[in-house]
């Protein structure tokens, strides 16, 4: 095996004294993204009390690289770092707050204050008599032999000196000194022999770092890959260099007043990346913090912008896309902003050039599954074909139809899941050819609002007490806002055959038999006549782009194909 990867991930255990002394010569560092100390006193507590216990307190990640410009802070807890440290360094990829933690209790100076919180809650000691850790608050020079620092514990000399005043002192009887000093030594030998798990991730690329992290790290850690890109490479802007996560959030915060802020960061990435003339399909983090991309993607940030705003504004007006939630495949929004950044900006801001074959596209793709079996190498052709058709080059039409058009629409599925691109393309049918209304007063459903709720429940059921897979049957689920329980049948059983209850039962594909069934409770009966309702709206629908639903596909139960 010739091609083994360049990195690896391997435990390590490691003694708590040995890890200290690497944090104090610098080898250990802590890289800027790691967030500020936040533990709390009661926390230190519970750490030390674990530790002598012989607890588990977790493992720590560490990433080894020889990388000179990963930006680390100057200071963990209270105790300053040297600025300079061996070639190879270990970063804390996660672990900060409990190495801060040993640390700044045990590696504490002397002479550092204990008025404030922030200063005292370092200053932690052993109560030999309580046998419990408490915090040295609210006492004055000398500290009670009784006592025990923890910063004296791993220093020989001090730990020494503190052993033979509680001996000498007379403050206790010969019995009662021997207890303590026992009590001493089992807190010194529990911490100095205490050893430390560590998941090292030895590497020198970056590419390699950010998907070790992404596999190992189990703490939940919600960051995504570009964010810690650009925290593991960041420096002062002075310095010049690009921040690609700051970017990023600013580009989704614009998008957000479309309501397209809950796009994948990966999605405005590609988009950045493909705008920069840099390759989008399977993004090197390596090649994006060089000074080369850099370069090339500050000015493709700002063109990214326009290019998006151009892109959501078309699956708004033209699509009825009005929400990222209900968009059937992350990589529509790449495409179409490849395509909008080769527009003048006359053209974005009037009619978009071929407005109709780009809904067609839409409608094509989101049915037939093409960018789910795409790969990396059809997504550059497809770029490619984008860029063609916005210069209207010669046989750039044929050409993009015979690429994009080949595939069979895919039948309808049997279980709903909002994974799933058919399942999100048929609701969007449904919300523009259903137009769904309020059945306690006929008011319209504004469906995309319904989906965009990050913070609403999924729709609900006519018949929510069926087994799986019945109950998953996409038929089964109705478009209505917040306030309807989960059993929607009982919201639909009061209406009537007056042509308003009427024309509410159509707006959600439930014909007169379908209503018939419902009102008897039969599931099966109700599921059969409303799926067909629905067929026949998304057959009609897609008519009008010259698109036909497959009708000999085999249908799939456990449809999710999301490129997200």
């Amino acid at each position: 095996m010739s091609n083994l990867p360049a990195a690896s991930a391997k435990p390590e255990i490691v003694p708590i004294s040995d890890l200290l002394d690497s944090l104090m010569s610098g080898e250990f560092r802590v890289p800027r993204f790691q967030r500020p100390y936040v533990w709390s006193p009661d926390d230190m507590i519970q750490l030390f009390d674990s530790v002598v216990k012989g607890y588990p307190i977790g493992s720590l990640l560490i990433w080894q690289t020889e990388r000179a410009d990963i930006s680390s802070l100057s200071s963990i807890g209270p105790i300053d770092l040297p600025a300079t440290g061996p070639a190879l360094r270990s970063y804390v990829v996660d672990g900060h707050q409990r190495l801060a933690t040993l640390l700044g209790v045990l590696r504490l100076p002397e002479s550092h204050p204990r008025v404030k919180m922030d200063d005292w809650r370092w200053w932690i000691a052993y109560d030999l008599r309580a046998e419990q850790f408490v915090h040295l608050k609210d006492f004055h020079e000398p500290i009670p032999l009784h006592l025990l620092p923890l910063r004296s514990v791993l220093r020989t000399v001090d730990f020494a000196r503190r052993t033979r005043d509680i001996a000498s002192s007379g403050e206790f009887d010969d019995s009662t000194a021997n207890e303590l000093l026992d009590r001493a030594d089992i807190v010194q030998r529990a911490i100095r022999d205490y050893r430390i798990p560590m998941i090292v991730m030895k590497s020198g690329s970056l590419d390699d770092a950010v998907t070790i992290f992404s596999r190992v790290n189990q703490r939940g850690r919600d960051m995504t890959p570009d964010q810690m890109v650009s925290a593991l490479t960041f420096r002062d802007r002075a310095e010049g260099d690009f921040d690609l996560a700051g970017s990023i959030d600013y580009l989704l915060g614009e998008l957000r007043i479309s309501g397209f802020g809950d796009l994948q960061r990966r999605t405005v990435l590609q988009v950045i990346l493909a705008l920069a003339g840099l390759d989008f399909t399977r993004p090197s983090y390596e090649k994006i913090v060089n000074r080369t991309s850099y370069e090339l993607m500050r000015p493709a940030v700002e063109h990214s912008e326009i290019a998006l705003s151009a892109s959501v504004n078309f699956l708004s007006k033209n699509i009825g896309v009005k929400t990222s939630r209900l968009l059937p495949y992350a990589s529509i929004v790449v495409m179409l902003a490849i395509y909008c950044s080769e527009l003048s900006t006359d053209q974005i801001n009037s009619q978009v050039p071929h407005t109709e074959l780009l809904k067609k596209w839409f409608w094509a793709t989101s049915f037939n599954g093409w960018f789910a079996g795409a790969n990396t190498t059809d997504l550059r052709k497809a770029g490619d074909l984008m860029r063609k058709l916005a210069h209207s080059a010669e046989d750039s039409i044929a050409e993009f139809e015979k690429f994009f058009f080949g595939r069979p629409i895919r039948p309808f599925p049997e279980s709903f899941d909002r994974r799933s691109a058919r399942v999100r393309a048929s609701l969007l049918v449904q919300i523009m050819s259903g137009s769904p209304l309020n059945p306690q007063n006929g008011d319209s459903i504004d469906g995309s609002a319904v989906f965009a709720d990050v913070e609403a429940r999924d729709i609900p059921y006519f018949f929510p007490n069926q087994r799986r897979p019945k109950v998953s049957n996409p038929a089964n689920r109705v478009i209505l806002p917040e306030g309807f329980s989960r059993n929607a049948r009982g919201a639909f059983l009061h209406l009537t055959n007056s042509p308003q209850d009427q024309t509410i039962l159509k707006s959600h594909f439930i014909s007169n038999e379908a209503f018939a069934e419902l009102k008897a409770d039969n599931f099966d009966g109700f599921i059969s006549h409303r799926e067909k309702s629905i067929l026949l709206a998304e057959r009609e629908y897609l008519s009008q782009f010259e698109l036909a639903l497959d009708v000999t596909g085999e249908r799939n139960s456990e449809e999710v194909d999301s490129d997200e």
